[in-house]
Order: structure tokens, then C-alpha cells, then sequence
């Protein structure tokens, strides 16, 4: 069975900006949080999954190196963004990090401590919740780009999710598959498998991103994620600024390519 998205993470270099751009595109956007470790970022809640808008916005928290911890989320996202925009991270539901970590060691993957990490969270009618989360991460040597990871949400779910951030005038309400540009694509599969994850993302070298969406983009990756499915209820509800914003028509599906819209491919799908 494979496993479920929890969340992506597209990293932006002005977390402002892509909050703006989201914003017009018809998503309602959760206010911006800070991390205890450097990073901000601000939400785009769906249907029991969502998508992170991240940005490193106190970079004296996050060291240069530390040769102690074998991976850093807060280093990796800094040195992501020092070569280029786009999304980062995989993130896929769990029960239970730790339990899902010892999966991933026995599917051979490169497996460093789960992370915990609580901040606090901020509800519509402006009081303050607190939130936690453990992480379990599963790195592969082709995929040091594009990281996967489980994520454990320890709080109740009335602290993190709220019906009114997932009304959205655009009518998006879920995240289809992820799309992965790789030159060893097969190999990537096979990773994928591996942990479960492989129903919810597709590998496809170059040339099968070009011919499949109809786009020969200079920010498409050749070892990375290259963008994600946005399924909509009613497309004629994005159709207008999705493309006023880049947007192009391929096979019904509304197509806003990475060098338009921070580095990473949103191919809008109605259900």
C-alpha cells in the first residue's frame, strides 16, 4: 500500500512574494510561523494534506556545517535555496517516525535520527496553539535534492488544521502525484517503491517531461522534484489568473511552468 502525502515543501527565496503570488492564485494562506531553527513559513491547507511555502528567514540560526548531525532540515533548505527555487521535500504521512525509520534502514536507505521539533501555531481567530512533529527522513545518494520524509503530527488535529484555510476561491482541494526529473529515473522508481511512496510519484527523465507537458523549461531539474498535481474542483475558477500568471493548456490541465511560479511546476487538474 502506498503511502499518503502529508505535505509538500517548495522552498522560495522571498517567502513574501510566493505568499503573494499563492495569495492571487486563489489559495487562502495561513499566516506566517517561524521555526526555533531559522526557517519561516506559511501554509496551503487541502484535504488532510497541504503545501509549505519555506524560506530561510534568520539565517544566524543555522550553522555553516555540523558534521555531527548527519541531516539538517534547516541546512539543506539553506543550501537548496543557494542553487535555486523549487520544491525541496516530500513529506508523507506516519503514525509513527520511528517505527517508519527502522522500514526505511531495512529498504536500505541512508537513515539519520528522527527530528522532533514543537513552535507554536496561530488559529484563524488569532490565539496561539502549540505543535509538534517528528520526522523521519530517507535519503538516497541520487536523491540529494530531492529528499523524502515522513512526518508525525503530535497534536490534536483541531491545532493545525482549520476549515477556514481550507476554503479556497480557486476550489483546490487536493495534491495528486508528485512529478520527479531525473536522469536515472528508473533507479528513483525503484527508491520510491521502496518506501511506499511509489503511487504517489512519478519519475520521468527529461525528455518524458518535454513531451509529456509540452514544456522545455531551463529550471526543469535533471536529479529533482520538477513539480506536483493540483486537483480542483472547478478549473474555470483558476483558468483566468492561473493564466495571467504563465499558465499554458495541455490535454484540459492548466500547466504553470517553474520559471514562472518559484522553480516549481503546478499542473492544475480538475478531479
Amino acid at each position: 500500500m502506498s503511502r499518503s502525502i502529508d505535505h509538500l515543501v517548495l522552498c522560495v527565496n522571498d517567502l513574501d512574494a510566493a505568499i503573494a503570488a499563492y495569495s492571487q492564485l486563489g489559495f487562502t494562506v495561513t499566516p506566517r510561523a517561524i521555526h526555533p531553527f531559522g526557517t519561516g513559513n506559511a501554509l496551503i491547507q487541502l484535504n488532510g494534506m497541504y503545501i509549505e511555502l519555506l524560506s530561510v528567514v534568520e539565517p544566524s540560526k543555522i550553522a555553516e556545517t555540523d558534521l555531527a548531525i548527519p541531516f539538517s532540515f534547516p541546512v539543506y533548505n539553506r543550501d537548496y535555496l543557494r542553487h535555486r527555487e523549487g520544491m525541496s521535500m516530500l513529506a508523507l504521512q506516519s503514525n509513527d517516525a520511528e517505527q517508519d525509520r527502522k522500514l526505511f534502514m531495512a529498504a536500505g536507505a541512508a537513515v539519520p535520527p528522527v527530528f522532533h521539533f514543537e513552535r507554536d501555531a496561530k488559529t484563524p481567530q488569532g490565539e496561539t496553539v502549540g505543535v509538534g512533529f517528528s520526522l523521519a527522513f530517507a535519503n538516497h545518494p541520487l536523491l540529494r535534492n530531492a529528499v523524502a520524509f515522513v512526518c508525525q503530527h503530535r497534536h490534536p488535529p483541531e491545532n493545525f488544521y482549520f476549515p477556514e484555510y481550507q476554503s479556497h476561491a480557486n476550489s483546490a482541494f487536493a495534491i495528486g502525484k508528485v512529478i520527479v526529473g531525473h536522469w536515472a529515473a528508473d533507479a528513483v522508481v525503484e527508491f520510491y517503491d521502496g518506501i511506499s511512496a511509489g503511487g504517489v510519484v512519478e519519475a520521468l527523465h527529461s525528455e518524458e517531461l518535454i513531451e509529456k507537458y509540452g514544456l522545455d523549461d531551463p529550471l526543469f531539474p535533471s536529479d529533482g522534484f520538477a513539480g506536483f498535481e493540483l486537483i480542483v474542483d472547478d478549473i474555470d475558477k483558476i483558468y483566468d489568473v492561473a493564466m495571467s500568471l504563465g499558465a499554458v493548456e495541455k490535454n484540459g490541465h492548466l500547466i504553470l511552468p517553474p520559471s514562472a511560479f518559484f522553480g516549481t511546476m503546478v499542473v492544475i487538474k480538475p478531479k
